[in-house]
């Protein structure tokens, strides 16, 4: 339920952004399609899994319901997010994944204890400085939509009607 009154309870973030800031949502229109593309390294999929993953550590139903959707329609399987509940050891993610998924996980939970050990660990694994600043814009972006959607008590779609979950695509479909 949409906390504030002038906010249909069936509201997006879109809705509640057009009614007090559409510049901004304008402004976030641009971004937002800029930092989720594939990049260097980071395919989409890694993108859509580090949104999900930040949205699922930071309790955002809304941002996780949207974007670990997101991440099966890419090719995730739901398995990767039950194993991120209990940390990245015990997700079934590919080895050289884990680093970024460290860093992310102590950027959204303790920025401020956030070293030049952390950024070492993810180099010394084989990105790149252009894959960590992308998970990094990733990781910021997810932590501040996700405020923006828990300050407002947004309910997204698919936990109000979850058979509008899409499936888990099978590995040799999604490539």
């Amino acid at each position: 339920m949409a906390y504030l009154p002038s906010v249909p309870n069936d509201s997006g973030v879109r809705v509640a952004l057009d009614m007090f800031t559409p510049k901004f949502r304008t402004a976030m229109s641009s971004f937002i399609p800029a930092i989720m593309k594939d990049g260097e390294r980071l395919t989409r999929a890694d993108k859509e899994t580090i949104a999900a993953y930040v949205s699922q550590l930071n309790s955002a139903s809304y941002c996780f319901a949207a974007h670990s959707n997101a991440s099966r329609k890419h090719g995730v399987e739901n398995a990767v997010f039950d194993g991120l509940e209990s940390g990245v050891d015990g997700a079934p993610v590919r080895d050289e994944f884990r680093p970024i998924l460290r860093f992310v996980a102590k950027l959204t939970l303790s920025p401020e204890a956030m070293t030049k050990s952390d950024v070492d660990a993810v180099l010394a694994a084989g990105w790149s400085e252009v894959d960590l600043h992308e998970a990094i814009c990733v990781c910021a972006r997810f932590n501040m939509m996700n405020r923006l959607t828990l300050g407002h008590g947004l309910v997204h779609e698919l936990e109000r009607d979850p058979s509008k979950k899409s499936p888990t695509v099978p590995k040799e479909s999604a490539k």
